[in-house]
């Protein structure tokens, strides 16, 4: 081999060799890169793991939320329901009493309602079609003891049961209707005990 040759060959090997070094730079250089990727994608993925355990557990407590929500609503609709149907019902038992513990209970709510004076009582047109003998005179000697003149008029009031008691300019609503609306909120309390003592 002459010296142009050696030097060619020199020049080849350090080529080479050189190209070796750049390559395994290069491949160790990716090796990192692609290590650091992963890594990162490692991370990335916790992340958004994590993130989406955590919108998923908002998503479900807002679910359970508006669930109770509305099941509360539900319930305290249907309380609602019970207590307006059972106070309807206690009405109408009021209003079908037997004729003689009906226009006894008249007198009674006329004389916790009435005023001291003189007053005019009125009955509903349906009631005063049956009207017992001698209620009006026991209607007013059980108002006098209260300090009321009563006299039973012939003439209906507009109310579907109970006794109007009118004193000039003033009138007294004993309706059923207006004493159970007058008594609603402790009855209201009253029922919703009694009914949901159970569930509370």
């Amino acid at each position: 081999m002459n010296g142009i040759d050696k030097i060619i060959s020199k020049i080849n090997d350090d080529s080479a060799a050189r190209c070796a070094f750049i390559i395994d730079k290069a491949q160790k250089e990716c090796d990192e890169i692609i290590a650091k990727a992963k890594a990162d994608g490692e991370k990335l993925e916790a992340q958004l793991l994590e993130n989406a355990e955590k919108e998923s557990a908002s998503v479900i407590a807002m679910a359970k939320s508006g669930a109770s929500q509305i099941s509360r609503q539900n319930l305290l609709a249907a309380r609602v329901d019970l207590i307006s149907d059972t106070l309807a019902k206690l009405l109408e038992r009021m209003k079908s009493l037997p004729e003689e513990e009906y226009f006894s209970a008249l007198i009674k709510l006329a004389c916790e309602n009435a005023m001291k004076g003189k007053c005019i009582a009125k009955l509903s047109s349906e009631d005063n079609n049956r009207i017992p003998k001698g209620f009006g005179n026991k209607l007013a000697d059980a108002l006098r003891e209260k300090g009321t003149e009563c006299v039973l008029s012939a003439e209906p009031a507009d109310i579907s049961s109970g006794i109007l008691l009118v004193y000039g300019d003033i009138e007294v609503n004993c309706s059923f209707d207006a004493v159970i609306e007058e008594k609603s909120d402790y009855l209201k309390a009253e029922i919703s005990e009694i009914l949901f003592q159970a569930v509370t």
